[in-house]
């Protein structure tokens, strides 16, 4: 669960944390240009989450999982690779089914123990998780653009995502009730 919780918080607070100066460094835009779109592209997630909550209670928390991170991953890929205005439409897709994963993501992970664990679970997970996903990745993001190239990176991130799709149906989560 850390680490489909890292490529979960690296999807949204990693991919945000970077994409300013991605958009600033590896595609010429303006600043101002850049921040306003990235603050618009994230008002999307307030609706998404009860959208992904509902999918969850339908599909269950397995299959959603898998897929937000295999089209989180996707639309990451695709990030990295486009150019010009593809890059503003798919910064403002992305984040709409990045945000679909805490839903699922927090029911499997308080689903794993017993109810008097579920605390303690949570408590242990999201900091580990926030540290590789919102301080790590983005690091590493970074390192690839000092190094000449922002797009690997995100690419390389995206990978990361997707690849967590096929992790994420090896869940092993109890039936409800527990």
């Amino acid at each position: 669960m850390i680490i489909l919780f890292s490529l979960g918080i690296s999807s949204t607070i990693g991919i945000y944390a970077m994409l300013p100066l991605y958009l600033v460094a590896g595609h010429g835009m303006d600043r101002h240009l850049a921040n306003t779109l990235l603050a618009l592209s994230r008002i999307s997630g307030l609706v998404m989450v009860f959208l992904a909550g509902w999918t969850t209670d339908r599909l269950g928390p397995k299959q959603t999982l898998s897929g937000v991170f295999l089209l989180t991953g996707s639309l990451t890929i695709l990030m990295g690779a486009a150019s010009g205005s593809w890059v503003v439409i798919i910064v403002f897709l992305q984040p709409v089914i990045a945000a679909c994963f805490f839903p699922p993501g927090l029911t499997t992970l308080s689903s794993i123990g017993p109810p008097s664990a579920r605390n303690v679970a949570v408590s242990l997970t999201l900091p580990v998780a926030f540290f590789f996903g919102a301080g790590t990745i983005p690091m590493g993001i970074g390192l690839m653009g000092d190094a000449g190239s922002f797009s690997m990176g995100i690419i390389l991130v995206g990978v990361l995502i997707f690849l967590a799709s096929l992790l994420s149906l090896r869940l092993k989560i109890p039936s409800e009730g527990v």
